[in-house]
């Protein structure tokens, strides 16, 4: 006996579902980025995102900030309103004193300063003369010591308002230093 062949509506829905995967995969590589190369776009966004002081979309820093302040303040367990507008003012000049968003272990530079580290750092890269990069290191770090000198000041009035348990809040939230 012979064997028959198979029907030949089962060959061609084998074919069919060939071919469907082979075109669907096809297509799948041509909508997916290579791995590791983010599309242009995606970078363009992300530099944007960067470049406005924020790293995810939608981000609202304002609010951010009003719930870190919220978190602080149930922790600091202070009830009294007129209490928290003195302390969270403080808090306040010590992270534009820090000129940090958020209140930070180390306190990264702002304004002038990161202009003078920018002039530093062109200057090491350009190989310029050791007079010229004498200069702008004295530069950054004479404002890098005012900088400090201001957080300094901060601190210390935030720290004269603050009860033990508010200042060792503070000090684990990174606006004060553990010592003195």
């Amino acid at each position: 006996m012979r064997a028959s062949p198979p029907p030949p509506y089962l060959a061609c829905h084998a074919f069919a579902a060939v071919l469907a995967f082979l075109v669907g995969a096809a297509s799948a590589q041509e909508k997916l980025p290579k791995p590791g190369k983010p599309e242009r776009e995606a970078k363009a966004d992300r530099r944007e995102m960067k470049q406005n002081g924020g790293d995810k979309p939608g981000r609202d820093a304002g609010a951010e900030s009003a719930r870190g302040l919220t978190r602080l303040r149930e922790a600091m367990r202070v009830t009294d309103d007129a209490e928290w507008a003195v302390i969270a003012e403080r808090i306040a000049a010590v992270q534009a004193a820090s000129g940090a968003a958020g209140a930070k272990d180390k306190a990264k530079p702002a304004g002038t300063e990161r202009t003078a580290q920018e002039s530093l750092r062109s200057a090491v890269r350009d190989g310029l003369p050791d007079a010229e990069l004498r200069l702008r290191l004295a530069r950054a770090h004479e404002l890098y010591r005012e900088r400090e000198a201001r957080l300094a000041r901060a601190r210390a009035e935030l720290r004269a308002v603050l009860t033990v348990r508010q200042e060792a809040v503070a000090v684990l939230a990174g606006l004060l230093d553990p010592a003195p």
